[in-house]
């Protein structure tokens, strides 16, 4: 993975076709998400993020279990 800076879309934007830049801005959401010490966390803020992390949560695991299934009928004896 390159180091890009990584936008972070709105919960209803195209969610990335590739693997790496949904699982990019996956991470960049887990990083913004951390919480602040001292700092009281904006609920406004921080709710559009759950969001769209959920939608490229659904796709990046959708992606790795489409991988998985194609090695399994791989490594099914003929």
């Amino acid at each position: 993975m390159s180091d890009t800076q990584v936008i972070i879309g709105k919960p209803d934007d195209k969610i990335p076709e590739r693997f790496e830049e949904a699982y990019r801005e996956l991470l960049a959401i887990s990083a913004t998400l951390k919480p602040a010490q001292g700092r009281i966390p904006d609920i406004d803020q921080i709710e559009p993020l759950v969001l769209r992390a959920k939608r490229l949560a659904a796709h990046c695991q959708e992606r790795i279990e489409s991988v998985r299934r194609l090695v399994d009928e791989q490594q099914v004896p003929s």
